[in-house]
């Protein structure tokens, strides 16, 4: 890999390192060098890190998860309330010698209560460490891994797949394969459970889409429709969800106030 040097501090550096530098050997002597010289290595080793992980952080790695955990905490909404809303889900979920699969279980809401409603059969997978170690300590079956990684892998059938915000933090062609691995991976009868923002709230689009900084895809609900389709999925059916006001006269009032999430629910 070349490294190139761009501006006469960094050239002078990169001369002093290799014992080109006459006149900067000639100031510092003895231990007074060997510092001089630690530093500038030092100095190298950091504006080399610096040029090679800038763009994806320097910091932000190791303290992602970490990040990630309390943004939740803060602007997913209170866990007690998330039960609330996802429980309207249940009625859609079959009892079924296969297990149920919870696509980015997060801080396991819907995890507790589908094994509340007597489904005891259901696994897990999340990227996310902190709620891997949090589910696994309360003792669901759930794995830490890629969500698609982990289907492409997986030799299993579910009886079916839950995925609650899940799909707009992916690019279309990941969108695309999730789908259809979805598709193979649900046995005959079972059901596909999406949520996503509705984008065709204004405010969410344009706003509230942005709280979560890992969000990519905005999906109208016509392109998902065709979409399952496409994958086999027969009867598919949206829940237009969690409207900002209550009476919602006019077709203006639906734009700017409401359902801020859209539920889709597919039979394969």
């Amino acid at each position: 890999m070349k490294i190139r040097l761009f501006n006469y501090d960094q050239r002078l550096l990169a001369r002093s390192l290799s014992g080109n530098n006459k006149r900067n050997d000639g100031i510092y002597e003895g231990k007074d060098k060997k510092i001089y010289k630690k530093y500038n290595m030092r100095f190298l080793f950091k504006w080399i890190k610096y040029k090679l992980f800038n763009k994806k952080g320097i910091f932000y790695p190791k303290f992602v998860n970490r990040w990630y955990e309390y943004h939740q905490s803060n602007l997913r909404g209170s866990i007690d309330e998330i039960k609330k809303r996802q429980s309207i889900y249940l009625p859609y979920i079959k009892k079924s010698k296969k297990p149920f699969l919870e696509i980015g279980f997060g801080r396991g809401e819907f995890l507790e209560i589908v094994k509340k409603a007597g489904i005891k059969n259901i696994e897990g997978v999340d990227l996310n460490y902190l709620f891997y170690k949090s589910a696994k300590e309360k003792g669901f079956n759930v794995y830490h891994s890629d969500a698609l990684e982990f289907l492409y892998l997986s030799s299993k059938t579910f009886s079916g797949i839950s995925a609650f915000h899940f799909i707009e933090h992916l690019e279309f062609p990941q969108l695309f394969d999730f789908l259809l691995m979805c598709s193979k991976k649900i046995e005959k009868g079972g059901t596909l459970i999406l949520e996503t923002p509705n984008i065709a709230n204004l405010q969410v689009s344009s706003i509230n889409f942005h709280y979560d900084f890992s969000h990519v895809l905005k999906i109208p609900p016509v392109l998902l429709k065709y979409l399952l389709k496409f994958f086999g999925f027969s009867e598919i059916k949206f829940l237009y969800l969690h409207p900002m006001k209550g009476k919602l006269k006019t077709e203006t009032d639906k734009l700017i106030y409401g359902a801020q999430d859209l539920g889709v629910i597919a039979i394969k």
